[in-house]
């Protein structure tokens, strides 16, 4: 009987110390969706223009992307990439740790993606210019489909002020 009651114990023990399913389907997620940003970061500061991170349904919120204050869809992120490129560089200066966000209504943790950086942008030397940089601190959010794919991003820093120091 103490030997049942032992194996008993130790099979509870173990049970119990084992974190819920759903848990681990959330750690998951948010670790996919990890690789996705990262990707889409290296890529951004590589200038490959792929867009593969991205959602066919994508929306920029006007933080950074779009200073009319719309949104930015897909086509025009694409768009204006290029252009972007062909006048500034950008690098993150800061060790890319990627934490997870929570869902707004529950409060728990959902698969979304936020990071805090610094990035210093340059903007290219002409024949009578010569480069400039800036350090821009960053907050970032990213929140994903049900394929993985960034669907929504957010840019927080004071791109404003940045992007007129380097005129």
């Amino acid at each position: 009987m103490k030997k049942a009651i032992g194996i008993l114990a130790i099979g509870l023990t173990a049970v119990a110390c084992q974190a819920p399913q759903e848990d681990n389907d959330i750690q998951a997620t948010f670790d996919a969706n990890c690789e996705t940003v990262r990707s889409a970061l290296d890529n951004f500061q590589n200038e490959v223009a792929t867009f593969d991170e991205y959602s066919a349904d994508f929306v920029g919120s006007q933080t950074s992307f779009n200073p009319t204050g719309d949104s930015t869809s897909l086509d025009e992120l694409k768009e204006s990439r290029p252009g972007w490129w062909a006048m500034f560089d950008a690098e993150l200066k800061t060790e890319l740790r990627l934490l997870p966000g929570v869902n707004p209504e529950t409060n728990e943790v959902d698969g979304s993606v936020r990071y805090y950086g610094q990035w210093e942008v340059t903007k290219s030397a002409t024949d009578s210019t010569e480069a400039t940089s800036v350090i821009i601190p960053i907050y970032a959010s990213y929140d994903f489909d049900a394929d993985g794919k960034i669907l929504y991003q957010q840019t927080y820093g004071d791109m404003t002020a940045a992007f007129e120091s380097l005129n």
